[in-house]
C-alpha cells in the first residue's frame, strides 16, 4: 500500500511522475513524503502554521512504515525532525518521463516561433506562487538585460492561483514586460523544455522540482537553487545561485548566456546521466 503524504496538493506535484512511482511501490507498505517545506528555515510560514504542519505529518506517518523520498536532502531534513522515520527512510531516484528528450535546432527553432517570435528564451517551469520567489527572478532578468542588451525572453510557465493576482498584476509595471511572456494552461510542456535556452528553477521546494530532471533529459542546461533537493538532482548539469539574491540570479543569467562552452558542458553533463 502506497499513502502519498501532501497535505494541499496541487495537481503538477505529481505529473509525469506519480504513476510510475506508484507502479514500482504497489507492493510495499510505504509512506511517500515529498519535501519538508515546513522545516525549512526559508519556508513563508508563520510558526503556528509549521507547528501545525509538522503535527499532522507527525500523527499521519505510520511507525516503522517505509519512507520513501527523491532526495537525500528531503532525507536528512527527516532524520532531524522525525527522529522516529532514522531507520526507514528509503531515497529512490526520481524518473521522468521518455517524452522529455533532446530536439534537433530545426524543431527549437519551430517552438520559438510558436512561443517567442523567434527569440531565444530562459524558461521557468513550475507554479506561479510568492513561494516560487519569482520577483527575485525577474530582478535577476532585470539585471541580465540591462548588462547584456539581448532579446532573450523569459517564459513563465506554470499553474496559476488566488496568490498568482498580485505577482501577474506587478508585471504591468515590469520595465521589461514585453519580454516576459506568462504560460498557465499547458498541459504537453516537452517541447517547451527541450527548446529552452536554459531552465531556471528559483522555487526550493521538492514537490515543483521535477521540472529540473526534465530539462536535463532533454538536454537543456538548468540553473537552480543552491543547497537544495533541486542542487542535488542537477548535479555537475547545473549552476547554482541564492534565490534570496537577484544579483546572484542576474549574475548567472550573464554566465550562462556568455560562457557557450559551459553551457554544453553543462548539457552534456546531464545528458551522460542517461535519466
Amino acid at each position: 500500500m502506497l499513502h502519498i503524504y501532501y497535505k494541499n496538493p496541487v495537481p503538477e506535484v505529481f505529473e509525469g511522475m506519480l504513476d510510475e512511482h506508484a507502479f514500482l511501490l504497489a507492493n510495499d507498505n510505504c509512506s511517500f513524503v515529498f519535501d519538508c517545506y515546513q522545516d525549512d528555515e526559508h519556508a513563508a510560514l508563520s510558526f503556528f502554521e509549521k507547528w501545525n504542519e509538522r503535527k499532522w505529518l507527525k500523527r499521519n506517518l505510520p511507525d516503522n512504515a517505509k519512507i520513501v523520498v527523491f532526495s537525500e536532502f528531503t532525507a536528512n531534513l527527516l532524520r532531524t525532525n522525525y527522529h522516529k522515520t532514522q531507520d526507514h527512510i528509503t531515497v529512490r531516484q526520481p524518473k521522468v518521463d521518455a517524452v522529455y528528450r533532446p530536439i534537433d535546432d530545426d524543431a527549437k527553432d519551430v517552438v520559438r516561433y510558436r512561443e517567442t517570435s523567434g527569440d531565444a528564451y530562459f524558461l521557468y517551469r513550475g507554479p506561479i506562487h510568492p513561494a516560487a520567489e519569482l520577483k527575485n527572478l525577474l530582478k535577476g532578468f532585470s539585471i541580465f538585460k540591462k548588462k547584456m542588451g539581448s532579446n532573450m525572453k523569459l517564459v513563465l510557465c506554470g499553474p496559476i492561483s488566488k496568490k498568482s493576482k498580485a505577482f501577474i498584476a506587478s508585471l504591468d509595471t515590469y520595465k521589461y514586460k514585453e519580454d516576459v511572456i506568462v504560460k498557465h494552461d499547458v498541459i504537453d510542456d516537452a517541447d517547451l523544455i527541450a527548446a529552452a535556452y536554459a531552465l531556471v528553477h528559483p522555487c526550493r521546494w521538492e514537490r515543483f522540482g521535477f521540472s529540473v530532471l526534465k530539462a536535463i533529459k532533454s538536454g537543456v542546461a538548468v540553473l537552480t537553487v543552491e543547497d537544495s533537493a533541486m542542487s542535488e538532482f542537477a548535479g555537475m548539469a547545473g549552476m547554482f545561485f541564492n534565490e534570496k539574491n537577484p544579483e546572484d540570479i542576474g549574475e548567472k543569467l550573464i554566465r550562462i548566456f556568455k560562457d557557450e562552452q559551459m553551457r554544453q558542458d553543462m548539457i552534456g553533463t546531464g545528458l551522460s546521466r542517461g535519466l
